[in-house]
């Protein structure tokens, strides 16, 4: 029926609830998967601080140009191939964005805060899950000890007729009949070790924890059922308020709504950032230049009483040398700094700003009703369950007074019989009205047991038996 857990099959162990508790929260899947997107928001909300931070970026270009080219630092048109290199490197910090990363700050912090109340939302949640299943469990042990004890009595009685028949004091059908009883209480231990069984699995998959065959609980002693005072539910609820996590969280989300409309209101402002460069580069086709000034003998005119013959002197003689221009000069004589400030002042922006104010303010409206609904939900859960404590109280206590008094009967009964002064059915009859109030007792207590410990949570204790 149980599959078995390689190396926990022999295990004896018994899990008390904390136990219980703590794997499950560690093994469950949507605690784990809320903790990682609790990370993603806190991730975004330090992005967020880091906005404020100065940018700070370098670069380096490497070019090849083929063909009629403009050079970009002799600023001349050439046919030669040549090779550039530009290197910056740039600076740039926002002086003011409408307040726009302040407000996205405090907006991703509130996200950040409501995924960590989050994550207590479903430990709660899970919390009274496994707190349901633990309690299935233990009612299980306890309804399977009445079977046995209920068929140990019974299995005394047909012994005891047994005999009576064999004596001639009885009629063979009154063994026939307590028999049959026999067979029915053996047949609802059976029943009631396979609820057991299916309660342990259902508590083992909450663990997620393979099933195994050696798995038991601790069966601490709840006999003595004495809640404190009980508020009433306005009071519960008043303290409930202040510490459930999906309220706070639902607070929270609101309040990132709230900023998400200054957000949207920085669209409608100027913006103002303060930018910052240092520059350099190279070309194949730079070459240094060099000028130089002279005299050589030429001709500088005739002779005014023969034009024929000419005149020899020096002529200044003017001309430009072109050298190799290595990159490390380019680099030092091309280096260049810029300081600049850039202003955009919003004037038409497609609506952008109207429209992104417009969702603010609905999002704003849709937290606001999530955060009451969240409140009221929790309002009437808690009314539901005062409720429920008050009626399961009155039916345990009715049912253990009903449990009295047919154990008085049952046991004067059974005196009857024995005395040969009643019958098999009578004996039977009595005998099943106390089986039912014994399993009315157990489920009652468990169930008034469950009803504390819900009030019991959203007071604020911790759960435990």
């Amino acid at each position: 029926m149980v599959a078995v857990l390689s190396g926990l099959s022999g295990q004896t162990k018994e899990w008390s609830f904390k136990e219980c508790l703590s794997r499950a929260i560690y093994k469950n899947i949507d605690v784990n998967q809320s903790r990682l997107n609790c990370g993603l928001n806190e991730i975004n909300y330090a992005q967020s601080v880091a906005n404020f931070f100065p940018t700070l970026n370098a670069s380096d270009a490497q070019a090849f140009n083929f063909g009629r080219t403009l050079d970009p630092f002799t600023y001349q048109f050439t046919n030669q191939n040549f090779a550039t290199n530009n290197a910056s490197l740039n600076a740039n910090a926002v002086v003011f964005n409408g307040f726009l990363y302040l407000n996205t700050i405090r907006q991703n912090r509130f996200f950040y805060d409501a995924s960590i109340l989050d994550v207590e939302r479903i430990k709660n949640d899970l919390t009274l899950n496994v707190m349901t299943a633990y309690l299935q469990v233990l009612f299980n042990y306890e309804a399977v000890q009445i079977a046995q004890k209920q068929a140990e009595a019974t299995l005394e009685q047909v012994e005891r007729t047994s005999k009576y028949v064999n004596a001639g004091k009885l009629p063979e059908s009154n063994l026939l009949q307590i028999q049959a009883q026999l067979s029915s209480d053996k047949l609802a231990i059976v029943m009631a070790g396979n609820q057991l069984q299916l309660a342990k699995v259902v508590l083992l998959q909450l663990m997620e924890t393979p099933v195994y065959s050696g798995f038991e609980i601790e069966r601490p002693d709840i006999s003595n059922l004495s809640p404190s005072a009980l508020l009433n539910p306005a009071e519960i609820y008043k303290t409930a308020e202040g510490i459930m996590p999906q309220v706070m969280g639902a607070a929270f989300n609101t309040e990132a709504a709230l900023t998400g409309t200054k957000i949207a209101k920085s669209l409608y402002l100027p913006k103002l950032s303060l930018g910052a460069s240092l520059r350099s580069g190279y070309s194949s086709n730079s070459s240094r230049l060099n000028y130089y000034s002279g005299y050589q003998l030429g001709s500088i005119g005739f002779l005014q009483n023969n034009p024929a013959e000419q005149v020899i002197g020096p002529v200044p003689v003017n001309g430009v040398i072109r050298n190799n221009y290595p990159m490390s000069d380019q680099f030092s004589d091309n280096f260049g700094q810029v300081i600049s400030l850039n202003l955009s002042i919003p004037i038409f922006n497609n609506f952008q700003a109207r429209y992104a104010m417009q969702k603010a303010k609905i999002n704003v409206a849709l937290s606001t009703q999530s955060e009451q609904a969240v409140k009221n939900n929790l309002r009437k859960s808690i009314e539901q369950a005062y409720t429920d404590l008050v009626g399961s109280g009155n039916k345990y206590l009715a049912a253990e007074e009903e449990l009295s008094s047919e154990e008085r009967a049952y046991k004067d009964m059974e005196k009857k019989y024995a005395l040969g002064l009643s019958s098999s059915v009578d004996y039977l009859i009595e005998k099943n009205n106390f089986l039912k109030a014994e399993q009315s007792v157990l489920q009652s207590k468990y169930d008034y047991l469950f009803k504390i410990k819900v009030i019991d949570f959203y007071m604020g204790k911790p759960v435990s038996f």
